[in-house]
């Protein structure tokens, strides 16, 4: 193999069955300060929903949001987003979370995307995402071009897509065609709808989950080996 070049091995995406209890990460605190990139949805702001008491409970354990109010979420155009991003944001490090909700997990793929890192972030983490948007047209052009799973896998340590099986807005199949491109957690919920909601205490664990250090581990030590066991002698006669 060419030295420099990376070979990512397909591993199909974990689920679970959101499985974050509320006091494993929520009730204690990490004491590495990180720093959270929340990006909010369509007609949305950080004032709304449950991004206030989320903004809340991550800054009373010491830890630092960016949450900007990103313009015009009546008729988002992903370049103006992209751009305050950046201005907001600087460079990514491995002490950074990623979080965008529904449009705003397309913006924060396409913020990964086009990023530069003085380090690898920490994790990226998406909820309710689209794989595309129909209606209102101004948000196809958060899709006009496919993502790059390829290079978005590199972009962060870890991704996980959190995704409730009733979502009347964006398709849970959706959610679970990120996690298995992504090769992210897949963490499902029964009955949260979007995630509209005041208070979302499985976003928060896995928030904190996402922010706690990552096992040590030898390199490729967790991968799947798909090549042991092979018996050629009884299976081929021949070449």
């Amino acid at each position: 193999m060419p030295q420099g070049v990376r070979v990512r091995v397909s591993l199909p995406a974990k689920k679970i069955k959101a499985s974050l209890p509320p006091t494993s990460f929520a009730q204690t605190s990490i004491l590495n300060s990180m720093r959270f990139i929340l990006i909010h949805g369509y007609k949305s702001s950080p004032e709304k929903n449950f991004f206030p008491w989320l903004i809340s409970e991550l800054r009373s354990r010491g830890h630092e949001v960016i949450a900007p109010t990103l313009p015009d979420p009546e008729n988002p155009q992903i370049d103006a987003w992209l751009e305050l991003l950046k201005q907001e944001t600087r460079f990514l490090k491995n002490d950074t979370v990623i979080y965008g909700h529904s449009i705003g997990a397309a913006a924060a793929l396409r913020f990964l995307e086009m990023s530069e890192a003085a380090s690898t972030p920490r994790a990226c983490v998406l909820s309710s995402p689209p794989l595309m948007v129909r209606k209102p047209e101004s948000l196809q052009a958060f899709f006009m071009s496919d993502f790059d799973f390829d290079v978005l896998m590199w972009k962060a340590s870890e991704f996980y897509v959190i995704h409730s099986k009733d979502d009347a807005v964006v398709p849970f199949s959706h959610g679970e065609k990120y996690a298995e491109r992504l090769h992210a957690t897949l963490i499902a919920t029964e009955s949260d709808g979007h995630f509209d909601g005041a208070k979302y205490p499985v976003i928060l664990d896995t928030l904190l989950k996402a922010a706690s250090p990552l096992e040590e581990s030898e390199p490729g030590s967790k991968l799947q080996n798909d090549y042991t066991g092979i018996d050629f002698s009884a299976n081929l006669s021949q070449e």
